[in-house]
């Protein structure tokens, strides 16, 4: 769906949104720091009732209030999905290793596909911190955050998620070397990062410097004076697909 539709064709009040409260509890008992209890998801269902009342909450007319709808429902839906499929080792055992694609919701009263709600729905709201908020249940993406998105704190959850991604591991920069290392994620997407000003920095490419100089935004002030001043080489690392379960 062209961006700028966006607001006409879904930005349309609706019944209640669903309350985000069934996926926080979720988050709150079955989700720590080093992955996701999918065992316990599977044996106590927490999301049933929440998913039950996301298929027919429209999402709030506001910008702010979509995105954390949206965002929120993606990750609860893939939680969901691949409790209902425990035990697996990755989340591409399912459906050919295409479940973003064909595996389908329904949310808003629409039947959508993960790659929908992704692609056609967050992506073209303009704001590349989205990467950060998505967790698709592997070790290669960014963290699940321990709180749902909401509308009125979402500025600085989308920052907190951005730099919790960044300094956790999402990217590696390594003075000695002259490498900073990125997530596969920042490759895939470079478009979306190198979205506003053109950024220069010293020795890169443009597509490069664009992925750079965002990740300096999001990264503590010795380190993000460092990778401004140029003078290194980037590379992406491999995705880690095993599903993110806690040990």
């Amino acid at each position: 769906m062209p961006a700028l539709i966006f607001g006409a064709a879904l930005l349309v009040a609706g019944p209640a949104a669903a309350d985000p409260g069934g996926w926080q509890r979720t988050l709150d008992g079955y989700v720590r720091p080093a992955g996701v209890d999918y065992a316990r998801i599977a044996q106590d269902k927490p999301l049933d009732a929440h998913l039950v009342a996301l298929a027919s909450a429209k999402p709030p007319a506001d910008r702010a209030g979509a995105m954390a709808y949206w965002i929120n429902a993606y990750n609860a839906l893939t939680v969901d999905l691949i409790a209902d499929h425990w035990p697996l080792g990755s989340i591409r055992e399912l459906d050919g290793g295409q479940p973003w694609k064909r595996r389908r919701f329904t949310v808003g009263g629409r039947s959508l596909s993960l790659d929908e709600i992704e692609h056609q729905i967050l992506r073209p709201m303009g704001d590349p911190r989205v990467h950060a908020a998505l967790n698709c249940a592997s070790r290669g993406c960014p963290p699940l955050r321990p709180r749902a998105f909401s509308a009125a704190d979402l500025e600085a959850e989308l920052d907190a998620a951005a730099r919790a991604w960044v300094q956790g591991g999402g990217a590696v920069f390594d003075p000695a070397s002259k490498t900073l290392r990125l997530s596969a994620i920042f490759d895939w997407f470079a478009e979306d990062f190198a979205a506003g000003p053109a950024a220069a920095v010293p020795g890169l490419r443009p597509r490069e410097a664009a992925l750079a100089a965002w990740v300096a935004r999001h990264s503590p002030p010795a380190q993000a004076a460092a990778l401004r001043a140029g003078g290194y080489r980037v590379e992406f690392l491999p995705y880690d697909w095993a599903v993110n379960r806690a040990p």
